[in-house]
């Protein structure tokens, strides 16, 4: 036994699949671009996470689809890319949210849509951790409901994973496509009550006393299910007529949506005047069990040119709300963006954004690294700011463009889990990037690009008795099936470069493999393979 062990070990580390790899271990590169992940944890298994992003791909050239990849050993390897279908083949995806319910099902929404006059929200699900997913249903159609605003854009999910009487209810916001003007300008919500199976006529979230006013042209809701099962959204607001401070209102729910109780979260927030470029999306989100407590993250600029982080927290529900706090401690003048927060499963609360303090001036145009803070007491201070990513990334116009607005984060307990995108390797094409990091050493596994659209993937997966695969490109590689425990069970040269070639696993065992694809004793492949018959 005590050699297995060690044998495991012993492959793990020489194969390249360790938590700590150089910092050349990438697993491939993409040649177009890739932006805007996002990513859930499984809370039946947190070793399982699914990654979504946006992708430029081979299987509907030069058009933005949505690609999932995902691992079962807690971010070490990672699987086959699941491409999303397009309701037509002339048009692009955009804009992809997920959500786990508590059984273990994990969905996930996006746009498909062809500017300027056409397309939906989408639904699909996954009942085995991402691995297979559910035929995409289109259940928000932009052409016919509110046509003149097409609301379709940034369709945001959440899940009530509460054990009150409306667990399992599932909302979407949305708001007008990017290229409509105002005024009318306004929030949306849908629910569903059937896992995704029907949902409700759309409704504005705003409302009489509570709008968003003629002049905000891009309302964009965030949602959360608070441990109670209240519905909890927030918006901006500026009408005069209401109030001569522009705001952001908190709007709470107990009847799925039906009403809603309206209170002030900001009052007159700091705009960012120095650059429409900053990505200035904000993001809530809610205690996993205690039902007193939420969190607000948004970029602020109360001093010119010096864009910050700011948070405001709640431990009553929502009625009122702490003025907004700083967290961001580089103190140097230098821009932040890109906010994203999260509650752990043990009462810590942590708090993401891109932050160009390691660049050589200021304002937007600089090199940027990731960073986070963590919070014990409900967002009232932050420990020292930790740095994620590994690499300061030089500035290119590119990070500013239009699809890389958000990046996505989760605590489990004391690891926080990060996906982002920037640019690295190849210059000028954005990828995504991973990071696992204790939130009490700063160690962990350093960040990798997750499967690129290069990379060797084997399908069906799960496989029967043989797979499918395209090997061009990796002509002279050994293709090497590793077992769970380090084992090798299997190898097999390849000779010839074939759109179409097949590896036989029939002699395999029910389980889950590793196959690499191995040239000049170097990975330049790696894929996880589940057996199952």
């Amino acid at each position: 036994m005590k050699k297995l062990i060690l044998l495991f070990v012993l492959v793990i580390s020489l194969k390249g699949l360790a938590q700590s790899p150089p910092p050349n271990a990438t697993i491939s590169t993409s040649p177009f671009y890739a932006g805007e992940p996002f990513m859930a944890i499984n809370p039946t298994d947190p070793k399982n996470i699914v990654i979504a992003y946006m992708t430029i791909g081979t299987v509907t050239p030069f058009k933005v689809a949505i690609k999932t990849v995902v691992s079962f050993d807690g971010g070490m390897s990672w699987g086959s890319p699941h491409y999303k279908p397009h309701n037509y083949s002339t048009w692009s995806s955009a804009d992809v949210s997920m959500k786990f319910r508590n059984n273990g099902t994990v969905y996930l929404t996006y746009i498909d849509s062809h500017q300027p006059d056409s397309g939906g929200v989408y639904i699909t699900h996954s009942t085995n951790g991402g691995i297979n997913w559910s035929a995409p249903v289109r259940f928000w159609n932009a052409n016919t409901e509110d046509p003149t605003k097409l609301p379709l854009d940034r369709p945001w999910l959440a899940v009530d994973n509460s054990t009150t009487t409306s667990q399992g209810m599932m909302y979407v916001t949305t708001k007008p496509a990017p290229w409509i003007n105002p005024p009318g300008n306004r929030p949306y919500l849908k629910s569903s009550k059937d896992s995704g199976a029907t949902w409700s006529n759309y409704r504005y979230l705003d409302t009489t006393g509570h709008l968003v006013g003629s002049v905000i042209a891009q309302p964009m809701a965030a949602v959360c299910v608070a441990a109670d099962g209240a519905l909890c959204v927030n918006y901006p607001s500026y009408m005069t007529s209401q109030s001569v401070f522009p705001k952001i209102i908190f709007a709470k729910s107990y009847n799925k949506g039906a009403t809603f109780q309206y209170y002030d979260l900001v009052v007159n927030p700091a705009p960012v005047a120095s650059s429409n470029k900053y990505k200035l999306g904000a993001n809530m989100c809610a205690h996993p069990t205690d039902p007193t407590k939420l969190a607000f993250i948004g970029i602020s600029e109360p001093t010119a040119n010096d864009p910050d982080v700011f948070v405001s927290s709640t431990t009553n529900g929502g009625t009122t709300w702490s003025a907004l706090h700083k967290i961001n401690d580089d103190n140097s003048g230098k821009a932040q963006d890109m906010a994203w927060i999260n509650y752990s499963t043990n009462n810590k609360l942590v708090a993401c954004w891109r932050d160009r303090r390691n660049g050589t001036g200021t304002g937007i145009a600089q090199a940027s690294d990731i960073y986070c803070a963590v919070s014990t007491d409900n967002g009232s201070t932050f420990a020292p700011n930790m740095r994620l990513s590994n690499i300061t990334v030089p500035y290119d116009a590119v990070l500013d463009s239009s699809g890389n607005d958000f990046l996505c984060s989760e605590l489990v307990n004391d690891t926080i889990y990060a996906v982002w995108g920037d640019i690295r390797n190849p210059a000028n094409k954005i990828n995504i990037y991973f990071t696992k990091t204790s939130i009490n050493t700063g160690t962990g596994t350093k960040p990798i690009l997750i499967n690129g659209e290069n990379d060797l993937a084997f399908f069906p997966n799960p496989a029967k008795d043989k797979v499918n695969f395209n090997s061009t490109g990796f002509k002279g590689c050994e293709l090497i099936v590793y077992g769970i425990k380090g084992d090798k069970v299997l190898s097999r040269k390849i000779d010839v470069e074939e759109r179409s070639d097949q590896l036989d696993v029939s002699s395999l065992k029910n389980g889950v493999y590793i196959i690499t694809a191995e040239k000049d004793n170097r990975i330049v492949s790696r894929f996880r393979l589940v057996v199952e018959r």
